[in-house]
């Protein structure tokens, strides 16, 4: 059964904190061992004593947060039952067969008549503070802890007694093993093997430093494992002041090892170790056998519970730790063995040591963190006790109302629930706790049955508009209440739901799969259904106002040149007018051919669907991203047998290889950008084939051993081994940043039914054989990358992931070879990974700058508006018309330019803060995908007034540099005469910029002469005005950039300064955008630069 959940609250603020230090301390232990576990706990003797002592464990463990289990079990006496009690602290693995659990042991009953305090209140004292310091830790740990309490340790003769229970001893922890543990192990496909370990705590109390205090049975000394003990309590003159660790030598090394490392760096060495390293693994059946010449020997150490893990299977690792109980003397003031040991300084002090190395080597194993986020700092303001919500959950039979409501948060993160269905009445306790380095919530049945013991459920928080999302997934049998399937439910305390926004829509993907890649596409089975998809995406794309560039290139055949279709949505960093920083372009991709068999829908319909949604949703939005989205459809990604008629391409991959090793990276080269400052590249390869169907996903060969992919085989596994998910391909580490954006997202959006999967490779440049081509799973890593391939090999530093449904591995309703059915489940999936990759792009892409307000909308400029004026050129200024073909009211423009014999498309946005418009070729060749023409837009007269500068290489249209051009609509108020237009309105632009610039600054110099300095121009004295380019000075330039250059007063003859500058620089800027009056327009950076005058860039060329 699947159970998901989606809680909503407000965020709260991030901080880090420290494990809490694990260390009991002696007050709790004597308060255990004197309030607790004191008495004789006898089910003959005191019957009151023992369940006493059993109610307090279950108790307390609840209190800590536990899964507590408990249950009985037949004893060798038919009259009698026993029963024992288990608390399981799930880790961040449980539940899959990736856990490593550790088991820590305790027996609570005790012999007849006699006292318990050693025998076995020590043991269980330092059990509960185990737990109460484990559970108390903020940090959570990779596997899960289990502090078991057992029943009827002891062994009684029936003979002797007719109400004996245990004849053989140790009757609880043999049920434990057989119907508990080894059960749940097999449930959850953790093979015994795999335990971390088992640690049995019996008699740990009795510190005895008197001489000849210790005894040890006979022959000890002789016995390999044990000689060297026997030799160092020897020379200690037996002494009895050590804690005794009873493991097997070789097979039990891994356990025992982590507990000495612990007990040495504990400090205290008048506590010391010793150790019975046994050199048999099946020592149980040499001792019952007596096949050993030693056996009499290893029966004295193995007649405890640990009989029970050994005798269940000799590959689990457990270790005894005792103070040999028998043989070691009591020692003054103590009585009789029957008698309560006296609670000296030395004992607990010996009692708290063990106490700590233990706890502390179960937190090396279950691989607990150090450091860790603050979960009452980290988790969401509202999160708090009491915190009620209310919402649905779907049901197989439909919707049903749910309350949800928060019982406890503690400081360790630790947390309670209730859910209640709200017309059934049926209530539904939950105890977990919450992660706050990875907003996770782990969720489990705090007191469960049996047949419910694997049941978890976990999810991750995420903040959505004014609150909190969780969505999480139910795992495990949980009960004839709930169905076994996919279950969701949504809830809040606000009305504040799932879902991105924007959004892409049903009926869009529906349509583009079914009228426009519902067919193959291959260049030699169907050249012409390839042409028109081909044409589609290049007639979409552009309808969209996108910069259009078509990637042709050569291939394997000489009858066919590829083709790849580039659209990019330029940002605001791409037009010079952002924060002088450069683009940092995020990439989106989809191949567009298929193999020569294949239907085209899913491999890749549903990739284009995607892509072209995607456009549509982010060239539509009101704003304009910081940075470029570049969205491609790759040609020739199906590799083929060149033994094929017509192959071109053998290798696969050919369109996106292209793609980036001759246009992507020289481009990003030729303006000085860096392949790690591609904000992120998403391929998407086959994405709509949703299955829920048992067995339904399949893997490559190898998949379950692959490091790093184990996790995502266990998933499977768990979850009925069904193609319900997304598969995201990407590199461990190197792609983090992206795909933690996505992993946010792709939680936040609705229908938490479709998952996702997470496929790490190991390595960041792929293309580096050394490191992978003699990997043995380097086959399996290259099959998953696909066109990601490309941009990996060209460069390590471009961070990218692949989204796939894993396509030929995953089971179909329909032949291979026939196209998938459009279901509402796929078309649901498909919506969800389209949203998800819309809004990443989104947010990778940066803030956006908002774009045409209608009242900044210079008057009269609409679709069809005609403007006439002048393009300056080296022979003469030229007569031009410049047509608005589309005027969105997200600011965008679509236009024409042309006179009689020649036309051009460009297509950009027109930025209504800066009165700003901003154009780019709309399909440019390679070499002018730099042509920008730009300059404000504003009204004049009774008409609308654009001027400014074409610059870049524009296809041979104009030289390369700066075009002016000043263009006008209406009356011609400003220009208009035919030849002077330009220089018309230069001189009144001019003027009216200087009347104002003039009369401020003629107030401010009287105020700071003193601060005005001028320098020579380096190089001489004599006005340079050599290099000055008539062309490269427009009305644009003027917009708050103007400051007045005046003659020092004591040479106003012979040092004229210049009003205006030329000045040749790199990128080139938007003249005109966001700049204060503080701004000189003289840097190399970009024009612009606060503070004064730089020394060497006075050019002395335009003295008005």
């Amino acid at each position: 059964m699947a159970l998901k959940i989606i809680f909503i609250y407000a965020v709260f603020i991030i901080k880090v904190t420290s494990a809490a230090d694990p260390w009991t301390t002696t007050g709790n232990l004597s308060r255990l061992l004197t309030d607790h576990f004191g008495d004789n706990r006898h089910h003959v003797t005191n019957p009151d004593g023992k369940a006493a002592a059993f109610h307090f464990i279950k108790d307390t463990f609840k209190s800590y947060g536990l899964q507590v289990i408990d249950g009985d079990f037949n004893t060798d006496n038919l009259n009698l039952k026993g029963i024992n009690v288990a608390g399981m602290w799930p880790g961040r693995l449980t539940g899959t067969r990736l856990d490593r659990p550790i088991v820590l042991t305790a027996h609570y009953d005790s012999s007849r008549g006699k006292a318990a305090v050693q025998d076995n209140g020590s043991g269980l004292a330092a059990l509960m503070e185990a737990a109460r310091l484990i559970t108390s830790q903020p940090c959570i740990q990779d596997y899960l802890v289990v502090f078991a309490a057992f029943d009827f340790e002891i062994k009684e003769n029936p003979a002797d007694h007719s109400d004996a229970a245990c004849y053989k001893g140790y009757c609880g922890s043999k049920d434990f093993v057989e119907q508990y543990m080894i059960r749940y192990l097999d449930s959850v496909g953790v093979n015994v093997a795999n335990i971390n370990g088992v640690i049995i705590l019996d008699s740990i109390l009795n510190f005895n430093g008197t001489l000849g205090a210790q005894t040890l049975p006979p022959d000890f000394a002789e016995v390999p494992g044990l000689k060297e003990s026997a030799e160092s309590i020897k020379q200690d003159a037996f002494k009895g002041n050590f804690i005794l660790v009873t493991s097997r030598e070789e097979y039990d090394f891994p356990l025992y090892s982590a507990f000495y490392n612990r007990w040495d760096q504990a400090g205290q060495p008048q506590y010391k170790r010793q150790s019975v390293l046994l050199p048999l693994k099946d020592v149980v059946t040499a001792v019952e056998t007596q096949s050993d010449p030693n056996w009499n020997v290893y029966r004295e150490f193995i007649s405890d519970d640990l009989t029970s893990f050994w005798n269940a299977s000799t590959d689990i690792k457990a270790m005894l730790l005792t103070d040999t109980l028998t043989m070691r003397g009591r020692g003054r003031p103590n009585h009789g063995v029957d008698d309560k040991m006296v609670l000296t300084k030395e004992r607990l002090e010996f009692l708290k040591k063990i106490t700590d190395v233990v706890t502390r080597t179960v937190m090396d194993l279950a691989k607990f963190k150090d450091t860790c986020k603050d979960p009452m700092t980290e988790a969401p303001a509202a999160f708090r006790k009491g915190l009620q919500m209310s919402g649905t959950i779907n049901m197989p039979q439909g919707g049903q109302d749910v309350t949800v409501t928060l019982d406890e948060f503690t400081s360790s993160g630790r947390m309670e629930i209730t859910v209640v269905i709200v017309a059934s009445g049926g209530t539904y306790k939950y105890a977990g706790h919450f992660n706050a380095d990875d907003n996770r919530v782990s969720l489990w049945d705090p007191n469960p049955e049996w047949d419910v013991v694997s049941c978890f459920f976990s999810g991750h928080l995420h903040e959505v508009n004014s609150g909190v999302l969780f969505t999480g997934e139910m795992n495990g049998k949980c009960g004839d209440d709930w169905p076994h399937d996919v279950l969701t439910i949504v809830a809040s305390d606000s009305g504040v739901l799932c879902g991105l926004t924007p959004s892409s829509s049903t009926d869009n993907l529906r349509s583009l799969l079914t009228n426009h890649f519902n067919g193959n596409r291959h260049h030699v089975t169907n050249p012409t259904g390839k042409q028109a998809a081909a044409d589609y995406i290049h007639a979409t794309l552009k309808s969209y106002g996108m910069q259009i560039y078509v990637d042709k290139f050569h291939t394997e055949n000489a009858g066919y040149k590829g083709r790849n279709i580039v659209g990019i949505w330029r940002g605001i960093n791409s037009e010079g007018t952002g924060d002088n920083s450069a683009d940092k372009p995020v990439i989106l991709g989809a191949h567009y051919d298929t193999c020569r068999d294949n239907p085209g829908v899913d491999d890749n319909g549903s990739g284009l669907a995607a892509l072209l949604e995607a456009a549509r949703v982010i060239s539509t939005q009101p704003c304009v991203p910081t940075h470029s989205v570049v969205f491609v459809a790759f040609d020739l990604q199906c590799g083929e047998s060149p033994d094929h008629e017509n192959t071109a391409c053998s290798t696969g991959q050919c369109g996106s290889k292209f793609f980036v090793e001759e246009t992507l990276v020289p481009y990003l080269a030729s303006l000085d950008i860096k392949s790690s400052d591609i904000q992120g590249v998403i391929i998407m390869d086959s994405i709509l084939n949703y299955n829920n169907t048992k067995n339904s996903q399949t893997a490559p060969p190898g998949f379950e051993n692959t490091p790093l992919w184990e996790d995502v085989y266990v998933a499977e596994e768990e979850d009925g081994v069904r193609g319900n998910f997304i598969a995201i391909f990407s590199r461990q580490g190197y792609d983090q940043p992206l795909y933690s954006i996505l992993h946010d997202r792709w939680d936040e959006e609705c229908n938490p039914q479709y998952k996702r999967r997470d496929v790490l490779i190991p390595y960041k440049n792929i293309a580096d054989e050394t490191d992978t081509a003699s990997n043995p799973y380097w086959p399996v890593y290259q099959e998953a990358s696909m066109d990601l391939a490309s941009f990996w090999k060209a460069s390590g530093d471009i961070k990218g992931l692949l989204l796939s449904d894993t396509e030929q591995y995953r089971g179909r309703d329909v032949g291979r070879h026939e196209k998938l059915p459009l279901t509402d489940d796929r078309l649901g999936f498909l919506k969800k990974i389209t949203n998800v990759v819309t809004r990443t792009a989104m947010d990778l892409a940066g803030e956006r700058r908002c774009n045409a307000q209608p009242d900044t909308i210079p008057e009269g400029f609409i679709e069809g508006i005609k403007l006439d004026g002048k393009v300056s050129l080296p022979g003469g200024d030229k007569d031009y018309s410049f047509v608005v073909n589309t005027f969105t009211t997200s600011g965008r423009v679509d236009a024409t330019l042309s006179n009689s014999t020649w036309s051009i498309d460009v297509s950009g946005h027109f930025i209504p803060k800066q009165q700003v418009l901003l154009l780019r070729l709309l399909e440019p060749e390679w070499e002018s995908l730099s042509c920008v023409m730009s300059g404000p837009l504003v009204n004049s007269g009774s008409g609308v007034l654009y001027s400014g500068a074409i610059h870049g290489s524009c296809s041979g249209a104009w030289p390369e540099g700066h075009v002016g051009f000043t263009l006008n609509s209406g009356k011609q108020t400003v220009g208009g005469g035919a030849g002077n237009g330009s220089l018309v309105v230069i001189g009144i632009v001019v003027g009216v910029a200087l009347s104002l610039v003039v009369g401020a600054a003629v107030w401010y110099l009287r105020k700071r002469t003193h601060k005005i300095r001028f320098k020579k121009l380096a190089g001489g004295d004599t006005p340079n005005t050599s290099s000055v380019d008539d062309n490269a000075f427009w009305p644009g330039q003027l917009l708050d950039k103007l400051r007045i250059c005046m003659c020092p007063e004591d040479k106003p003859d012979t040092e004229p300064h210049t009003l205006f500058h030329n000045t040749r620089h790199k990128p080139p800027s938007n003249w005109g955008y966001d700049n204060n009056d503080r701004t000189w327009p003289i840097s190399d950076s970009g024009y612009v630069q606060f503070g004064n005058i730089e020394r060497d860039k006075e050019i002395r060329g335009y003295n008005l």
